[in-house]
């Protein structure tokens, strides 16, 4: 599991770890680095909050994600998800489409959260199923435009205007 900066939190603990590094290689600039550690604190904590806004939005209702990646988010927000392993790219075989029926009849999602836009192919089934998509980008590369925090924000944005 790669993606621990799904919960801002832990993103602050490896952000620290940094800090004290970078200290340690150039104690002259300590200062330098308290400084910009605060300021990225900062807005992790605010994209918490964000975040926490659109669980609290969620409440407890059923959720699945189509990618293992996202179980720091689940446990951090204390989602009700199961995961699933389907690429946005591929579509699935017959069998994970059966996989995800059984799934669905034990856990009654009407959402499945994505990494990237599934195939228009992938979305009329699911919504043939009753299932909406959205994506929450999981951010494991610099994006195209914007920044993590952008990203993030725009995610937390989205869940909370599309899951409501």
């Amino acid at each position: 599991a790669f993606t621990t900066w799904l919960d801002p939190g832990l993103a602050i603990l490896q952000a620290q770890a940094v800090r004290d590094a970078f200290v340690k290689q150039r104690p002259d600039r300590k200062e330098e680095f308290q400084r910009r550690f605060e300021a990225l604190k900062a807005d992790l904590r605010e994209l918490d909050q964000r975040i926490t806004t659109a669980a609290e939005t969620i409440g407890d209702a059923p959720l699945l994600f189509s990618h293992p990646v996202y179980q720091y988010l689940i446990r951090r927000y204390e989602l009700n998800a199961r995961s699933v392993h389907w690429e946005p790219d591929e579509p699935p075989t017959e069998a994970m489409w059966r996989e995800l029926e059984e799934l669905v009849a034990d856990h009654p999602a009407e959402w499945m959260v994505w990494e990237g836009e599934p195939e228009d192919d992938t979305v009329t089934k699911l919504e043939a199923m009753g299932l909406g998509s959205i994506v929450f980008e999981p951010c494991g590369n610099a994006p195209g435009e914007g920044d993590f925090l952008s990203v993030m924000r725009e995610n937390a944005a989205r869940l909370v205007r599309d899951l409501r």
